[in-house]
C-alpha cells in the first residue's frame, strides 16, 4: 500500500474507467460524509507520477449524470491529499470553431442542470453556508499545462471554451441546441456541472480535458449525436487522451497552490465530517 499523498488526480470521464499502461499501486473505497463513490479510488503511477484516479460514471458506465455523487467523489480525493483534479470529458460540438475530433479546454460553464446536491455548504453542517466566487473555476495553471501538452503532441484543439452543462441521460432537442449556442456556449454535456464549482469549493484547482465527439444535432451538417456514436469516437480517442493527461502528470512540478476561492477554515470543517460506513 502506498504511504505517500498524491497530489494530482484525474476523473475519468465517458470511456475513461481505467488507466490502461499505467502502473496501479493501490485501489481503495473511500468513505465519505455524502455517501459512495462512483468508484473504488486507484492509485497509479501516470507520467512517472503516482496520481489517484477515479472513473466518474463507474467503471461500467452504470451512473448517468444526474446520479454521480459528485460530492462525494470530489470529498474522498481530497482527503487523500489530493490538490489538483484534472477531468476528461466527452462533449458536443455547438460551434463550427470546435470540430469533432478536437479537444477544447474548457473556461466557463454555463448550468442548465436540475436536482443535483451541488455544494458542501448548505446550512447542514459545521462549514455553514458560504457564497463561492466563479469567475475562474477552472484553475489558469491547470488550463496551461493542458495547453502545453496538447501542444506537445500536436493535438488540434481549442485553449478556450464555454461549456453548457445539460442534465442528460437524453441529449439537447434542435431548439434547445440553438438556444444554447445563441446563449454563447460553445460546447455541451451532461457533467462538469457540480462538480467543477465543488471542487473549487474545497479549494481544489481543476480544469477539463474536452474530446469533442459530436457537433450535437448536425450544426454542420453530420449525423446527429447517439450514445453507439459517442462510445466508438471515445475508443478511437482513448490513447490520445491519456497521452495528454500523462505528459500533465511528467511534466508537473511542485508546490502546487491551487486557486483559494474558499475560506480554508470552512474546508479544514467539510473535511472534517464524519464518515458514512457504506
Amino acid at each position: 500500500m502506498s504511504e505517500a499523498q498524491p497530489v494530482l488526480g484525474v476523473i475519468g470521464g465517458s470511456g475513461l474507467y481505467r488507466l490502461p499502461g499505467a502502473d496501479v499501486i493501490d485501489s481503495r473505497r473511500v468513505e465519505t460524509p455524502y455517501g459512495a463513490t462512483s468508484a473504488p479510488v486507484t492509485l497509479a503511477r501516470l507520467g512517472g507520477r503516482e496520481i489517484a484516479f477515479l472513473p466518474r460514471h463507474g467503471t461500467t458506465h452504470a451512473l448517468p449524470p444526474h446520479r454521480i455523487n459528485y460530492r462525494a467523489n470530489l470529498w474522498a480525493l481530497a482527503s487523500l491529499g489530493v490538490e489538483a483534479v484534472l477531468s476528461s470529458a466527452a462533449v458536443g460540438s455547438l460551434s463550427p470553431d470546435h470540430r469533432p475530433g478536437q479537444f477544447a479546454v474548457v473556461t466557463d460553464v454555463l448550468d442548465r442542470t436540475s436536482g443535483r446536491a451541488d455544494t458542501f455548504y448548505d446550512g447542514t453542517n459545521d462549514a455553514g453556508v458560504q457564497h463561492l466566487q466563479t469567475t475562474q473555476v477552472w484553475c489558469p495553471h491547470l488550463r496551461a499545462a493542458l495547453i502545453r501538452a496538447l501542444n506537445r503532441h500536436d493535438e488540434d484543439h481549442r485553449d478556450r471554451a464555454v461549456l453548457a452543462v445539460i442534465n442528460g441521460p437524453r441529449f439537447t432537442s434542435e431548439a434547445e441546441s440553438a438556444w444554447l449556442r445563441s446563449a454563447g456556449a460553445d460546447l455541451v454535456s451532461m457533467t462538469q456541472y457540480p462538480e467543477a464549482v465543488l471542487a473549487a469549493e474545497l479549494n481544489l484547482g481543476y480544469a477539463t480535458l474536452a474530446y469533442v465527439t459530436d457537433a450535437d444535432t448536425g450544426h454542420d451538417g453530420s449525423e446527429p449525436v447517439s450514445a453507439q456514436l459517442v462510445f466508438d469516437r471515445l475508443a478511437a480517442a482513448q490513447e490520445r487522451v491519456l497521452a495528454v493527461l500523462g505528459t500533465v502528470a511528467a511534466d508537473w512540478e511542485e508546490p502546487y497552490r491551487s486557486p483559494r476561492a474558499m475560506d480554508p477554515q470552512a474546508v479544514a470543517r467539510v473535511l472534517a465530517q464524519p464518515v458514512v460506513a457504506a
